[in-house]
């Protein structure tokens, strides 16, 4: 059973956060490079990736999500705002500048499900 989303409002002293960060692995693939997130949150998320990327440049990836136990890809387009070294893995802080659903099916599932779904 996976653990449940861990919110982290402070991940640095002082840090400041337009938006709570929730601690979780995602599937990311970043120019054709399996990636993991770290933490997401509504304006961006940390990746621990092999693809190589500087500070400052434009990044275009998607995540794997699963909504209602239907797998749907999440097309995402950031700013890397910061890289760092990170174990034998390159952590990548991207901030989202626009993200969209791939699979049109993904518009007709229930924002909030009923008992039966």
């Amino acid at each position: 059973m996976k653990s449940p989303l861990r919110i982290n409002k402070s991940s640095m002293p002082g840090a400041k956060r337009s938006a709570d960060r929730f601690d979780t692995q995602l599937p990311v693939e970043i120019d054709g490079i399996p990636s993991l997130t770290r933490n997401i949150s509504a304006t961006g998320m940390y990746v621990l990736t092999d693809s190589l990327q500087r500070a400052g440049s434009r990044i275009h990836f998607t995540v794997e999500v699963v909504v209602w136990g239907k797998k749907l890809k999440l097309v995402c387009d950031g700013e890397v705002v910061r890289v760092d070294q990170n174990g034998d893995k390159t952590g990548v802080a991207v901030k989202l500048d626009n993200s969209f659903f791939a699979d049109d099916d993904a518009a007709k599932l229930p924002l909030y499900p009923t008992p039966s779904q």
